[in-house]
């Protein structure tokens, strides 16, 4: 298992009807990965309706995450394709962003601080 600390750029559930008629849904989340100083951005995958739900309250736009996830490699015509699967997402809310420290002031408050 892998892990990985980033911020959340995006997310999206789509839903997939196979030949036999049922429906799967995957989640994709983008982050953009903040330990190396470079803007590496990697997409991730969350497959399967129960798995979803254990970690949709976990994804929100903006917010700091560890990633806990596995790599997956199909082989088609010769070429590999990786998928990045999701096992687990840790949030970091002891992190500000820097666009929340100004979000929460209260401008009737007259502390010095």
């Amino acid at each position: 298992m892998y892990k990985i600390r980033g911020k959340i750029l995006n997310s999206r559930i789509e839903t997939i009807e196979s030949k036999s008629g049922d429906t799967f849904e995957k989640m994709y989340l983008t982050i953009e990965e903040t330990d190396t100083g470079f803007s590496h951005k990697h997409q991730f995958e969350i497959f399967g309706k129960e798995s979803i739900a254990l970690q949709k309250d976990k994804v929100k736009v903006d917010r700091y995450v560890n990633i806990e996830f596995y790599i997956k490699s199909n082989e088609w015509k010769d070429k590999f394709f990786n998928t990045l699967n999701i096992k687990n997402i840790i949030l970091e809310d002891d992190i500000v962003m820097p666009d929340q420290v100004y979000d929460n002031v209260d401008e009737n408050d007259n502390t010095p601080f």
